[in-house]
């Protein structure tokens, strides 16, 4: 299965001069963990809840406070991506060696067309099977009184 199949492909974005607080609330908002941050139409970094709760404070009320910054200064710049026809496979194994939960999947030149995320790639164990249920060889089943017969 190709990361075509599972990527996210209607995905929220920012530009790196988006302040931290307006970068949280626009996470809240559309209930995401992970934005791909652009530079035009091409994929500068990607910032994640982690790397903006690293930098927060509890305020008063339990609200996050963040400090003045922008994006910029918290994304990950030269985010790990892969193209469409990427196996799901190899995704997850990335993911699982570098230590992330997300992947923008790009074009030969570096513009977004979709995310996967490790949320994602769970949903794929909750659908109903893909594949044929039947084996990729010949095999027949018998019956213990039918092997005796010959």
């Amino acid at each position: 299965m190709r990361a075509s199949r599972v990527m996210t492909k209607t995905v929220e974005c920012i530009t790196p001069e988006v302040t931290l607080e307006r970068a949280w609330k626009l996470m809240q908002t559309h209930q995401v963990r992970h934005l791909p941050v652009l530079w035009g139409d091409k994929v500068a970094g990607i910032l994640s809840d982690r790397d903006l709760l690293a930098l927060a404070n509890r305020g008063v009320g339990g609200e996050f406070e963040f400090p003045p910054g922008t994006v910029a200064d918290a994304m990950t710049t030269k985010p790990f991506t892969a193209l469409a026809t990427a196996t799901v496979a190899t995704l997850a194994r990335l993911m699982l060696d570098a230590h992330i939960d997300s992947i923008p999947i790009v074009t030969k030149d570096d513009t977004l067309v979709g995310l996967v995320t490790s949320a994602d790639l769970l949903e794929l164990l909750t659908e109903p099977d893909q594949v044929s249920d039947v084996l990729p060889f010949s095999f027949a089943l018998r019956k213990p009184s039918e092997l005796m017969k010959g």
